[in-house]
């Protein structure tokens, strides 16, 4: 008989996630550092960028720094010099924390309190800011729907600049002692609209061919430049693309009064490209919440997800439906969006989540994440909680992050509707990082990392397979560990077979001369199973 996931159970699930082990603790697993262990380097600047909503009182539009704050375990006691990183993105409708919420920033208690506890994990945990703000409360619908697209579209840019600052620091003087090979994301609310369109942005035409990106009538842009009806609102020439380049800023030479390079804002570039050259990739991405902009954006051969989501959010569909907004105390249309048990549907149909069918996880979460009634097809990598509206004439009071509480005295209060308790919030993260961390970890271990007790699957599987450089410009390398490459074909991403390559090693390079600059598929056959991954070709 299937269990529905409540309150109740939450609690009974943590409190069992609590109860003491006969055996030892495992990093990455459990909790192996004290509080007193774990170190917090804030206020670190991993990048700066164009703030199109900065306020008056510190100059208006400009460039300004984004920042991060870094958990980790004190390297005095951890004698690790190789950690894996979990990105860590906050919440808050990409709105600046003290319009309409109560939390907004990297030092939300949700936020500090997750990181810390991967910090105890042996982790290094880092909770970054990203660009916010929006035209949530217009009541022009192309003005509404089309800031909040460049809002995540900015803050997709952003996380990608996190990504590539720490992994170069790793490559350099790596001060946080971490892996540039493992890396994670977790968005929580507005953050998980953020990573789960990082793992699955990759095409121009996915933000400029759908018409609910597009505007609908004639007038003047969300830059102050005229626009046609049909335009698509994320113009790159302006913003640069989803990876942060392109679109960039021109400088006068001059300084802000905050120190930073001052831009010429009658030039049309309003893009800071940070940290140039180092890859952007991430192995996992997951969601507490969020919602995908568009179904068709996550296709074969992008990043594995994993998410955590309410039944009932009114904010954040969990199947499919339409981002409201409230304005003048009525609900406005945004964007129709995909919530997370489609987007995890897609990722157990499409392959991308294949490499957990080993996993075997079994352990209490997983049993009941399972076999919730709402989890149609059963995914091992969804959590669902059934929280209800209090009152069904009024569905958008609803507790849908139940993981946050805040300053009672906060005068936003008054906006939250999940009740500010911050026990019964420890109790669900507790349950969420029982369900997150395995598979955090489980992931690494594909490639590498060792934590005991964790499966490996067979050297047959592909995500031990790698491709670069990606993008190429003339070739790239197709590297398969433990398998000989037998055919590899590069076809469009409707199927069509462009080239075809033989091979006999583990190790083939294939010219990509000939084929236009776009996105491709290639897909490669070896002795021990097949394989298909993503190719960019500029």
């Amino acid at each position: 008989m299937k269990r529905t996931f409540t309150l109740l159970s939450a609690l009974a699930l943590a409190a069992f996630s609590r109860m003491p082990e006969a055996e030892a603790q495992t990093r990455y697993l459990d909790e192996v550092f004290t509080d007193a262990e774990i170190t917090v380097v804030p206020d670190q600047v991993y990048g700066i960028n164009f703030f199109a909503y900065a306020p008056g009182s510190i100059g208006g539009p400009q460039l300004l720094p984004l920042y991060m704050d870094v958990y980790m375990p004190n390297p005095a006691v951890d004698t690790s010099s190789s950690r894996p990183v979990v990105i860590y993105l906050h919440t808050g409708s990409f709105l600046p924390k003290g319009l309409a919420s109560p939390m907004g920033e990297r030092t939300d208690s949700a936020a500090v309190e997750v990181c810390k506890r991967f910090a105890r994990m042996g982790y290094v945990a880092i909770s970054a800011t990203y660009r916010v703000g929006w035209l949530a409360n217009s009541t022009n619908l192309d003005l509404r729907r089309g800031t909040n697209l460049l809002a995540v579209y900015n803050a997709v840019q952003d996380v990608k600049a996190c990504v590539r600052a720490n992994r170069g620091l790793a490559f350099t003087t790596n001060p946080f002692e971490i892996n540039p090979d493992h890396i994670a994301l977790i968005g929580q609310g507005s953050g998980g609209y953020i990573t789960m369109a990082y793992a699955s942005l990759s095409i121009l035409s996915e933000i400029t061919g759908p018409s609910k990106f597009q505007y609908s009538a004639s007038g003047t842009g969300i830059f102050g430049n005229p626009v046609n009806a049909g335009d698509p609102y994320v113009d790159t020439a302006i913003v640069g693309d989803w990876n942060g380049y392109g679109g960039e800023v021109t400088l006068t030479g001059n300084t802000t009064p905050l120190g930073l390079p001052e831009i010429d804002l009658t030039a049309i570039g309003r893009n800071y490209v940070n940290t140039p050259g180092i890859p952007d990739d991430v192995s996992l991405c997951l969601n507490m919440g969020g919602a995908l902009g568009d179904s068709a954006w996550y296709e074969v051969g992008e990043t594995p997800v994993v998410s955590v989501h309410c039944r009932y959010d009114f904010f954040a569909p969990y199947y499919r439906g339409m981002v409201q907004v409230p304005v003048s105390g009525q609900f406005f249309p945004v964007v129709e969006v995909a919530g997370s048990h489609t987007m995890v549907k897609m990722a157990e149909t499409n392959g991308n989540n294949a490499f957990f069918a080993n996993a075997n996880f079994n352990d209490p979460i997983s049993q009941v994440a399972r076999n919730n009634p709402f989890n149609l097809g059963q995914y091992g990598q969804l959590l669902t909680f059934n929280i209800p509206p209090a009152n069904p004439a009024l569905p958008f009071q609803v507790n849908s992050n139940p993981w946050d509480w805040w300053d009672p005295a906060d005068p936003l209060s008054v906006n939250e509707t999940n009740p500010n308790i911050k026990s019964q919030s420890i109790t669900y993260i507790d349950t969420v990082m029982g369900f997150f961390a395995p598979r955090i970890a489980y992931t690494f271990k594909q490639n590498g990392l060792n934590v005991p007790g964790l499966s490996v699957n067979d050297p047959a599987n592909d995500r031990l397979w790698s491709l670069y450089p990606n993008p190429a410009r003339t070739h790239f390398v197709l590297s398969t560990p433990g398998a000989l490459i037998e055919r590899v074909e590069i076809m469009d991403l409707g199927g069509k077979i462009l080239k075809v390559q033989s091979g006999s090693s583990s190790e083939v390079q294939v010219s990509v001369e000939g084929l236009k600059p776009g996105i491709y598929l290639v897909a490669v056959q070896t002795n021990q199973g097949k394989g298909v991954r993503r190719l960019s070709v500029r």
